[in-house]
């Protein structure tokens, strides 16, 4: 069978296409830094590359998470420190044996009262922070005329995802925290106006009772901070390994293919130069 200079031309226009396509590649490779530019690439390589983008997203997700916990804990222990502060105010006044100042006294624990009632009522971020799930509604209402305060929010508390599978309840219920610390104050304060002494007294193991509450929270919230920190830690130390398998499977060896550069445009280049003594002149001249 002769074969016919067309022929010819043909085979090396096939072998030159296919070259170009390689070098066109590896520039890319290159210039992007990435190994797989898209499916058509490396299709498994590509779901791998999904899959590594997938959990490093989840993992972000999980300490955004982590941190509002975080966050959220830190304002509760301001707002619950600051409470049991007051309470052991209210209980040295409360064991003050001065009958003359028991008016002032009475007025100091209305003040108290008073700044329990904004301090349970805070919001972080906009939102309540001790009605539960009902975010949008104030916990404690006070009631003037009855002389009582209610509980408006629900029993529900403040979820985070941390982890695959893992989640951390924060306490947010409000009735449960502060417990009838409103009430307790308010009969401090009655008894303080009417010199009652043994009514005074009385209220002492009370309000060490509601300041226990208040410290049991904040020593459950505390070894919750340390699980988020430690959950946080491996959650980072994950990511960095995700990042370490993406970078493997996605990124370019910038210095192997410099090399793989060179080598396809001397192979293009010796293509060129060995088609030139095949071919007539003319022809290769238009396939350059």
């Amino acid at each position: 069978m002769r074969i016919s200079n067309a022929m010819v031309a043909e085979n090396i226009k096939a072998y030159l296409f296919k070259h170009t396509e390689q070098l066109l590649k590896t520039q890319e490779q290159i210039g992007s830094g990435k190994r797989i530019n898209r499916p058509s690439d490396d299709p498994i390589g590509m779901g791998q590359v999904l899959a590594y983008r997938k959990s490093i997203a989840k993992l972000d997700q999980y300490n955004s998470n982590i941190t509002n916990a975080k966050f959220h804990i830190d304002t509760v222990e301001d707002i619950l420190g600051g409470v049991t502060e007051m309470l052991m105010d209210a209980k040295r006044i409360a064991s003050d044996l001065h009958p003359e100042m028991r008016s002032m006294l009475a007025d100091q624990v209305a003040t108290i009262r008073e700044q329990v009632l904004q301090m349970a009522n805070s919001r972080n971020n906009g939102n309540h922070v001790f009605s539960g799930d009902m975010t949008d509604t104030q916990p404690f209402v006070y009631d003037p005329v009855a002389g009582t305060y209610s509980y408006m929010g629900d029993h529900g508390t403040k979820d985070y995802s941390i982890g695959e599978g893992l989640n951390i309840g924060l306490e947010a219920d409000g009735s449960k925290i502060f417990g009838d610390v409103f009430q307790i104050l308010s009969d401090l304060e009655a008894e303080l106006r009417n010199d009652n002494a043994s009514g005074i007294t009385n209220q002492l193991p009370l309000l060490e009772t509601a300041i226990q509450r208040l410290n049991s929270t904040r020593a459950v919230n505390a070894g919750k901070h340390q699980r988020l920190v430690a959950t946080e830690k491996y959650n980072s130390r994950f990511k960095v390994n995700a990042e370490e398998l993406l970078s493997r499977t996605e990124d370019t060896d910038i210095a192997a293919a410099a090399i793989d550069l060179k080598i396809q445009q001397v192979a293009y280049e010796s293509t060129l130069a060995t088609a030139a003594k095949i071919v007539q002149p003319s022809l290769i001249d238009f396939l350059r």
